[in-house]
C-alpha cells in the first residue's frame, strides 16, 4: 500500500524553522508533498487568523471587499531563505512540491458562496480560463525550486469545469474530492462510469474515499482524507485500515501552518495527531511512504 502526506499552502510567509519543527519527526518516515502558492496575494497570515475566528460561510461582504483591496503580491522566490531550505529538503527526498494555487484568491466578478467553505480562496472554482496563468505559475515554481510540477491540489478543495480544464490543459494529475453529482458540467469531464464507480464504493464502504486512482486519457485523480481540527480521528484510522485491506492508496491532507491548533474532539494538537497517525501506520507491513506524484504511478 502507498501512503502520501499532502500539506497545503506553502508560500512566501512560511519560514524554515517552523517547517523543520513541524516535520522533523515525520519526513524521515514519509516525504511531505507540499502544495505551493507561488504568488500569494495580500496579508495571508492575517486572513488565515480572521477566517479561523469567523468560520466558513461567515465572511461578510465587507470582509471580502477588504481582502480584494489588498492586492500586494508576495512571490515565494523572494523569500530566499525559504527557497534554499526547500531546495535542500527536495534533494534530501524529504519534500516534494505540488501546485496548490496561483494567488489563492478567487477574482471572479461574483465570488462563489459556500456555507461550509471560503469562496474567496477557491481560485479554481471560476468563470475564467486559467490555463495560461497556471502554466506561467508552474514554470516559475519549476525554475525557482528546480523540480518538475506534476500534481495539482485545488485551493479550498473546490473545482468546477473551468478549473479542471485549466488543470487538464497543463497535464497535471489531481488530488481532490470527486465532484458532487449536482456539478453536472464537471462530471461530464470525468465521465458517468467513473463517477458511479466512485460513488458506489463510497456508499458501500460508509463514504470512505475510493482507494485507487481514477483516470482516462485526459486526467488522473485520487481522493484524500482530511486531518483538520474538526476531523473525526476514528474515521481517519478506519479509512486507513479499509484502504490497507484493499491494498489501495491513501493520501492524508493537512495544513502544517495550523499544527498548533487543538483538535476539536481529541486532546491533542493537529501536528501531534498527524505524528501519532503516521507512527501508527508504520506498524503495518508493506507500507510504501511516497510523494504524491508516486501515488499516480
Amino acid at each position: 500500500m502507498k501512503l502520501a502526506i499532502r500539506d497545503d499552502d506553502l508560500n512566501f510567509f512560511f519560514n524554515p524553522e517552523e517547517i523543520e519543527n513541524n516535520y522533523k519527526d515525520i519526513w524521515d518516515i514519509c516525504p511531505i508533498s507540499m502544495s505551493v502558492i507561488p504568488f500569494i496575494k495580500g496579508n495571508w497570515p492575517q486572513y488565515v487568523k480572521d477566517a479561523k475566528e469567523k468560520g466558513p460561510g461567515n465572511l461578510s461582504q465587507k470582509d471580502i471587499i477588504k481582502i480584494l483591496a489588498d492586492n500586494c503580491v508576495y512571490p515565494i522566490g523572494d523569500n530566499i531563505e525559504l527557497v534554499d531550505f526547500i531546495r535542500k529538503k527536495i534533494q534530501e527526498n524529504k519534500v516534494y512540491l505540488t501546485f496548490h494555487a496561483i494567488h489563492h484568491r478567487n477574482e471572479d466578478n461574483i465570488i462563489p458562496h459556500f456555507s461550509n467553505n471560503f469562496g474567496i480562496g477557491a481560485e479554481f472554482y471560476t468563470s475564467r480560463d486559467l490555463t495560461k496563468p497556471l502554466s506561467s505559475a508552474i514554470k516559475y515554481i519549476e525554475k525557482t525550486f528546480n523540480q518538475p510540477i506534476k500534481v495539482f491540489t485545488p485551493p479550498q478543495n473546490l473545482l468546477n469545469s473551468n478549473g479542471i480544464k485549466a488543470i487538464m490543459n497543463n497535464h497535471l494529475a489531481i488530488c481532490c474530492d470527486f465532484p458532487r453529482i449536482k456539478d453536472i458540467s464537471t462530471l461530464k469531464l470525468f465521465g458517468l462510469t467513473n463517477y458511479l464507480k466512485y460513488a458506489f464504493f463510497k456508499i458501500k464502504h460508509n463514504f470512505i474515499s475510493y482507494p485507487f486512482v481514477i483516470s482516462n486519457n485526459s486526467y488522473k485523480i485520487i481522493g484524500h482524507h482530511r486531518l483538520q481540527p474538526g476531523s473525526n480521528i476514528e474515521e481517519l484510522y478506519s479509512a486507513f485500515k479499509n484502504n490497507y485491506n484493499q491494498n489501495g492508496l491513501f493520501v492524508v491532507s493537512t495544513h502544517s501552518n495550523g499544527f498548533n491548533y487543538k483538535m476539536e474532539n481529541y486532546d491533542k494538537t493537529m501536528g501531534d495527531t498527524l505524528k501519532e497517525f503516521i507512527f501508527h501506520t508504520t506498524k503495518y507491513p508493506n507500507i510504501q511512504f511516497v510523494t504524491l506524484n508516486q501515488i499516480f504511478k
